[in-house]
C-alpha cells in the first residue's frame, strides 16, 4: 500500500518546475513548465546521508534530465538562474511538503522531528548519473532531525517508513553514512546494490525502482567503534613528559638526583650502624603475630577462608542473545506462537522496534505473521493457527 511516506517521497516532493523541451524559440522569456510527477526527468535519486553520533540525516533529492540540443541547454540555463536566485514555487513546495512529511513521521514515531537547513542548486553537468551526455541537474536538500534512532554505537533507520515505500521507474534510493560508521545490517537484501565488495566495506547501499518495500522498510543498521580517550605526552630527549611538563634538560633534574642519592647513602649508613649494635636483629625478632610467636615458621601469615559468595556474571545469558534469538526463545517457551502485543510486554521493547524486527524476521522466513481481527499472531514454522479465526490463549 502506498501510504503517505510512499507517496510523499515520490509524488508530493516531486512537484517541480522545469523548462518544456521542444518548444519554439521566442524573444519572450521562457516560462518553466510545472510538473507533478518525475516523468519529465530521466533519472531521479533520493540520497539519505546519516550523520555519526547524531540521529539527524541529510536528505537530498537529485533530478537529472538529458539536454539533447543547444536550445534545451539554453532553456535550462535560464531556468537554473531563476531557480538559484529567487524563491521559486518549486522550492516553496519542496519546503512545505518536507515540513509536513517530518511532522507526520513525528506523530507516528513520537520522536521530536523537524525539517531544517534547506538548500538548493540547479546546474548543467557534463556527466550525469549514468556518465553520458550533458545533463541538467536540480538538487534540493534538507536536514531531518531525529530521523534515526539507537543507543551506544548502534544507529538504525527505517521505522518512519510506515506502510512501506515505493520507488518508481528510473528512481533510486541511496543511503550513505558518515566516516567512522559501517553498515551492519540491511533489509531487504534482495536487489540491494553495494558500493564495496562486502556490506562492511561499502560506503553506500541503494535500491532501484520500480519496487515496493514492506512496512518499515528499507531498514538499515549502522555501527561505529566506541570512542577511546588517550593521554598525550610530549617526548623530549627520548623520554615521555606529561603535558605541561615542559622541556627540561639534564641540569634541571640534577638536584633531585643528588638529593635521592644522599638519602640512600644515609639510610645505608644507619642500617650498618644498627646491625653492628644488634638493634636490627632485636627489631626483627621482637615482632609478634596475632597467634603469638616470633619470626619462626609458625609466625607466618595464615591464609583465611573467605565466606564471600562467588560474584554473579556481569552479563546474563539473556543479554547475550540477539533480538531475533530472544523472540524465537519466547515463542518456543509459549508453545510456538504469541500475540505481537505480548512480545512487546515480555521484552519491554517499543512497539515500533518489535514491529520492524518481526517484519524483518518474516522476510527472512524465521517466523510468520497472521492478522486475526486487530491482533497480529506471531508463529514459528509448524505452529501457525489452523484458521484465521482460531482463538489464541497466549
Amino acid at each position: 500500500m502506498r501510504r503517505l511516506l510512499a507517496v510523499g517521497l515520490i509524488t508530493v516532493l516531486l512537484v517541480a518546475l522545469i523548462p518544456a523541451s521542444g518548444t519554439a524559440q521566442s524573444n519572450a522569456p521562457t516560462t518553466p513548465q510545472k510538473i507533478t510527477t518525475s516523468q519529465e526527468f530521466d533519472d531521479v535519486e533520493f540520497h539519505i546521508f546519516v550523520y555519526k553520533n547524531s540521529a539527524d540525516a541529510l536528505w537530498t533529492f537529485r533530478y537529472e534530465k538529458t539536454l539533447n540540443s543547444k536550445q534545451e541547454r539554453e532553456q535550462f540555463k535560464e531556468f537554473a538562474n531563476q531557480f538559484n536566485s529567487s524563491d521559486t514555487e518549486m522550492y516553496k513546495s519542496f519546503r512545505e511538503n518536507a515540513v509536513n512529511l517530518t511532522r507526520t513521521a513525528n506523530n507516528r514515531t513520537k520522536r521530536k522531528m523537524a525539517a531544517s537547513n534547506f538548500s538548493k542548486n540547479a546546474y548543467i553537468n557534463q556527466e550525469g548519473i549514468d556518465g553520458d551526455t550533458t545533463r541538467g541537474v536540480v538538487e534540493m536538500s534538507f536536514t531531518w532531525s531525529s530521523f534515526a534512532y539507537g543507543s551506544g554505537n548502534v544507529t538504525n533507520i527505517g521505522d518512519v517508513f510506515k506502510g512501506g515505500l515505493y520507488l518508481g521507474k528510473d528512481q533510486t534510493l541511496v543511503i550513505n553514512h558518515a566516516d567512522g560508521m559501517t553498515f551492519e545490517k540491511v533489509r531487504p537484501t534482495k536487489g540491494v546494490n553495494m558500493s564495496g565488495d562486502t556490506l562492511a566495506e561499502s560506503s553506500s547501499v541503494s535500491w532501484t525502482g520500480p519496487r515496493e518495500f514492506t512496512d518499515q522498510h528499507p531498514m538499515v543498521k549502522f555501527s561505529s567503534p566506541p570512542q577511546s580517550s588517550t593521554t598525550t605526552t610530549t617526548t623530549t630527549n627520548n623520554s615521555s613528559v606529561p603535558p605541561g611538563g615542559g622541556n627540561q634538560g639534564s641540569n634541571s633534574r640534577s638536584p633531585m638526583m643528588l638529593f635521592v642519592a644522599v638519602v640512600l647513602v644515609l639510610i645505608g649508613l644507619v642500617a650498618v650502624f644498627m646491625w653492628r649494635q644488634g638493634s636490627l636483629g632485636s627489631l626483627s625478632s621482637g615482632r609478634s603475630t596475632p597467634g603469638g610467636g616470633g619470626g619462626g615458621a609458625g609466625g607466618g601469615t595464615v591464609a583465611r577462608e573467605s565466606n564471600t559468595p562467588p560474584a554473579e556474571p556481569a552479563v546474563s545469558d539473556e543479554e547475550l542473545l540477539t533480538d531475533e534469538a530472544r523472540v524465537k526463545k519466547l515463542l518456543r517457551e509459549n508453545g510456538g506462537r504469541m500475540k505481537q502485543v505480548n512480545i512487546v510486554d515480555e521484552t519491554g521493547w517499543s512497539k515500533s522496534k518489535v514491529s520492524m524486527l518481526l517484519s524483518e524476521m518474516e522476510e527472512e522466513g524465521d517466523i510468520s505473521k497472521l492478522r486475526v481481527g486487530r491482533e497480529n499472531i506471531i508463529s514459528l514454522d509448524g505452529h501457525e493457527p489452523d484458521a484465521a479465526g482460531s482463538p489464541l490463549d497466549r
